[in-house]
């Protein structure tokens, strides 16, 4: 009793200590700098006709009446409010006050998928570690095993797939730091039994650049094309020669990369199968990789930290691993 009480203890102050470095980590950070995506919220002193929010289009600028095109991606917020004033002066023939904020940070989003409360596409204004993001999508459930976590990344050469083993850096047996999340990371937290929650249903998992992100029932025999029309059709913003597939295969995880674009050019007679408990990515636009989307699982939101959900997180991993720990032989 006394062991596992010490074992408690030692986790929340684990938790509390990572909590508050990450504070004082983020004090020192540099001024955000707006990237493609983003949504602006403008407003305009003595002027509200003229407020408004735009979003950064894929050449990194942003329209903004009356003065037109405005280039914002790779400035900070301040230095485009004061872009913005100076032109507004060949217009207004006064010196007035521009405020530009950001109300979505969509340049910088991670998408969470499989056995959490809330998955789904989350942004932030600086990209948290994964316990965090855990903490803030709810913690893991009851079927996570969080010994097989895995974060699949999109590279020059394919995706990578870099797995980590959550439960050891909970218990601080970790001998290496939790791997940096990067802008369009998956993090797939898989079952237990090894069989996703959402195959168990016969369902299949959508998000992305498409109409309407969820959990779709996928019979044998439905195909990306028909799963893909079930979801509402795609975004504007979709690579489709870049869909991802994440399946559970037998000696973990797979990914497969379908060219839909090439599917549909040459109207191959051989569509790439679904299956039940598989995750479809579409992603977006390269100077977009979050997309515009947000799932219907899952909501996007500024990162705030939370000791309160910290904590739910912590509760959950250690009774998750008392239960495996009674059960071992």
């Amino acid at each position: 009793m006394r062991d596992g009480r010490a074992m408690r203890t030692s986790l929340v102050v684990f938790v509390i200590v990572l909590l508050l470095s990450t504070v004082a980590s983020g004090q020192r950070q540099a001024a955000y700098k707006i990237g493609q995506g983003d949504a602006l919220s403008v407003s305009v002193w003595r002027h509200p006709e003229l407020e408004r929010t735009v979003v950064v289009r894929s050449n990194g600028q942003v329209t903004f009446p009356p003065i037109g095109d405005v280039t914002a991606s790779g400035l900070t917020p301040s230095e485009l409010s004061r872009e913005i004033m100076q032109r507004l002066r060949d217009y207004t023939r006064e010196t007035t006050q521009v405020t530009v904020t950001v109300a979505q940070f969509n340049s910088r989003a991670v998408f969470l998928t499989g056995q959490v409360v809330a998955p789904g596409r989350y942004s932030f204004e600086a990209i948290p570690d994964l316990l965090q993001l855990l903490s803030q999508a709810g913690g893991p459930l009851p079927s996570a095993d969080l010994s097989s976590v895995a974060i699949i990344r999109a590279t020059p050469s394919g995706s990578e797939i870099i797995p980590i083993d959550v439960g050891a850096y909970m218990r601080g047996q970790a001998t290496q730091p939790l791997p940096t999340l990067e802008p369009g990371d998956t993090i797939e937290i898989p079952s237990i039994v090894g069989v996703s929650a959402m195959g168990a249903q016969g369902l299949v998992f959508i998000f992305g650049e498409v109409r309407s992100p969820g959990a779709y029932p996928a019979p044998p025999g439905t195909d990306l094309l028909q799963l893909i029309a079930i979801a509402g059709g795609t975004t504007p913003e979709a690579r489709l020669g870049e869909v991802s597939v994440v399946m559970d295969g037998g000696d973990g995880q797979v990914v497969a990369k379908v060219d839909l674009k090439e599917i549909i050019k040459s109207g191959s007679a051989a569509p790439f199968l679904v299956a039940a408990g598989d995750r479809v990515i579409i992603p977006g636009s390269e100077s977009d990789l979050a997309g515009m989307a947000i799932d219907g699982l899952g909501t996007a939101f500024a990162f705030s930290l939370d000791i309160m959900s910290a904590w739910l997180l912590y509760a959950t991993l250690d009774d998750r691993l008392a239960d495996r720990a009674a059960t071992s032989p």
